[in-house]
């Protein structure tokens, strides 16, 4: 962004022009995508892209995505080993774009301590932090699973059973037709196979249910529960809306009459069926019970929300605007003792105090999810003050700040002189 700044900013614009061009043509979409980090810089870049689109009449869709641990990653020796003729900025900026199209895949690279998550990462042992980090990601992937053909060797390397000389030789032999593919690969046996096949997709190959969290040993289950449950693949539609009560029983008819045609257990049948569910609709596996009370209660629900409008692209449009500004799309980037700060789409974030949570409790948010929020106001220091929606919280101005009680005003004891 620096480099483009002053007079070689019509140099920037022109390149820009040209690369948003060359996008375009490749993607054949109106829209194009582009993902800026939000760190120091981006309000300038923003201008810069915003002028060059423009320049170049091409339609732009912009995404924030948080840059915490970019560049202390671009210059390890994982990342040279990527990119071994890229510059560290350049190898910074794939690792910002490829966290907008998989964060878990990414995000898993980068030291803890430089992730800028919580409050108290610098108080504990880094070993243990490491330690932590690395069994919470291996659950992580154990519930959404990898994309054989496209993730990266560190969270290869987090699928149970595989060894970093099996990641290594499955990386060389990509790309992958079928989970079948792996009993190929030299070193990997029956047993290896059967613990990692589940974790492992393979898109786009002939087997679709390779693509799904369903073990190999159940797909003749799982392609019967597919027809009774009237479900597809590819379609998510083709799951009707229930509640959970109405799910709950629907399921249970279902792995009951599926346990006696194919003598399975119904635990191991509802088992399949969830992670058919959870292939189709791609959920937050994280929100799955959070996400039930911010629908019932309407507060923090994303129902009705957009994104910030034109006229509040930037800190200075948005403090011209009037507020509050209701109904507003963020993403939790943060969540901290008293509040959790949210990225609604400017280069800051906003912080939603406890206060302006009303039931909604502090532990239920999670880094990632989106929430809706209003925009209440905007200090003269560039901090944005929110509230979750379907609160109504008036305007926040700095007369309507409380002020600090003056000590004078407690009792004052008077001090004893020793003796």
């Amino acid at each position: 962004t620096v480099k483009f700044m002053g007079r070689a900013k019509n140099r920037g614009k022109e390149k820009l022009v040209s690369l948003l061009d060359k996008v375009e043509e490749l993607s054949g979409d109106s829209k194009i995508p582009v993902v800026l980090g939000n760190g120091h810089g981006t309000r300038e870049a923003r201008q810069l892209l915003e002028e060059a689109a423009s320049e170049g009449e091409m339609e732009t869709e912009l995404h924030l995505t948080s840059e915490a641990g970019a560049s202390v990653w671009s210059v390890t020796e994982m990342a040279n080993e990527e990119f071994p003729n890229e510059t560290p900025a350049a190898i910074a900026a794939v690792s910002i774009g490829r966290r907008f199209l998989n964060p878990l895949n990414e995000l898993v690279k980068i030291p803890p301590k430089s992730l800028g998550l919580g409050m108290y990462q610098h108080d504990l042992s880094e070993k243990v932090l490491d330690e932590k980090l690395s069994l919470t990601s291996i659950d992580a992937v154990a519930e959404v699973g990898v994309d054989v053909n496209s993730c990266s060797l560190a969270i290869l390397g987090k699928v149970p059973s595989l060894t970093p000389k099996l990641c290594t030789k499955i990386m060389a032999s990509r790309p992958l037709k079928s989970r079948n593919d792996l009993m190929n690969i030299s070193g990997l046996g029956p047993k290896t196979f059967q613990n990692c096949a589940a974790f492992v997709r393979v898109s786009g190959g002939k087997e679709s249910l390779d693509a799904t969290l369903v073990h190999p040993e159940s797909y003749d289950l799982a392609r019967w529960l597919l027809k009774e449950l009237r479900w597809k693949l590819s379609e998510s539609e083709s799951i009707k809306s229930m509640s959970g009560e109405e799910q709950k029983e629907n399921w249970k008819e279902v792995a009951k009459k599926a346990a006696g045609t194919f003598q399975f257990s119904e635990d191991r049948v509802l088992t399949v069926i969830d992670h058919l569910y959870f292939s189709i609709m791609s959920p937050d596996p994280r929100l799955r019970k959070e996400a039930e009370v911010l629908e019932t209660t309407k507060i923090g629900s994303t129902k009705g929300c957009s994104s910030l409008p034109p006229n509040a692209s930037t800190i200075d449009k948005l403090g011209e605007c009037k507020l509050p500004l209701r109904s507003i799309i963020g993403t939790v980037r943060n969540v901290v003792d008293f509040g959790a700060f949210v990225d609604f789409g400017l280069e800051n974030d906003g912080l939603v105090h406890r206060s302006k949570m009303g039931n909604v409790s502090l532990e239920s948010l999670l880094v990632g999810q989106e929430i809706g929020v209003d925009i209440l106001g905007v200090a003269k220091n560039n901090k944005i003050s929110l509230g979750l929606t379907g609160l109504d919280f008036p305007a926040v101005t700095q007369d309507s700040k409380r002020p600090r009680k003056l000590e004078t005003n407690k009792p004052q004891r008077k001090k004893q002189r020793r003796k």
